[in-house]
């Protein structure tokens, strides 16, 4: 039986009258340490836009793509995770053609963004940061490289969101600090 917390909250992502709401509403999820709740509503959304009952309506394409797109990194970060412990490209099986493109295209540069990290990681070697730590810093490092029409702000503002969803308690300053000087360049090393 799914959680009536988790079908309230699909239903109120799916009915969301814009997508500052959704934002909201993602936030105020992940703020609350549930993020886990909010990856289970959309699953709900998704299972029930691919005809599956799943005690919710199906959402119409438009509002499907811009829900998923709240918990892309998410996947994306999990993906990444997967590939560093098994030192194997990432699945991308499970994720969305954005979402994939993210993970591949991380992982492509994979040498070169530790690099980088490692130029600005003051007493921490890439190889022994924590692996959540270091695939956020790798996903977050790709996007301010590769898709300059997100803020640099919005970016930072994610990778910490991940951090302390994720992570340690320490985890969320970490990230900000190196992000923070590799976006002064842009990430562009």
């Amino acid at each position: 039986m799914t959680d009536p917390a988790v079908v309230a909250l699909a239903q109120a992502l799916a009915t969301a009258p814009s997508e500052e709401e959704l934002g909201e509403l993602a936030r105020a999820e992940a703020e609350a340490g549930r993020t886990g709740r909010l990856r289970a509503a959309v699953a709900l959304l998704r299972a029930a836009a691919a005809g599956e009952e799943a005690g919710v309506p199906a959402p119409d394409p438009t509002t499907l793509f811009h829900v998923g797109r709240l918990v892309r990194r998410d996947e994306v970060l999990e993906a990444l995770y997967e590939a560093d412990l098994r030192a194997a490209p990432p699945d991308t099986g499970a994720l969305d053609e954005v979402g994939a493109d993210l993970a591949r295209g991380t992982w492509q540069e994979v040498d070169e963004l530790d690099r980088a990290l490692g130029e600005v990681s003051t007493d921490w070697r890439v190889e022994r940061m924590p692996v959540v730590d270091r695939s956020i810093l790798r996903l977050a490092l790709w996007e301010l490289r590769h898709r300059p029409e997100l803020p640099v702000g919005v970016v930072i503002s994610e990778a910490v969101r991940l951090a302390k969803a994720y992570s340690t308690g320490r985890s969320g300053a970490f990230v900000n600090g190196v992000l923070g000087r590799l976006a002064s360049g842009r990430g562009t090393g």
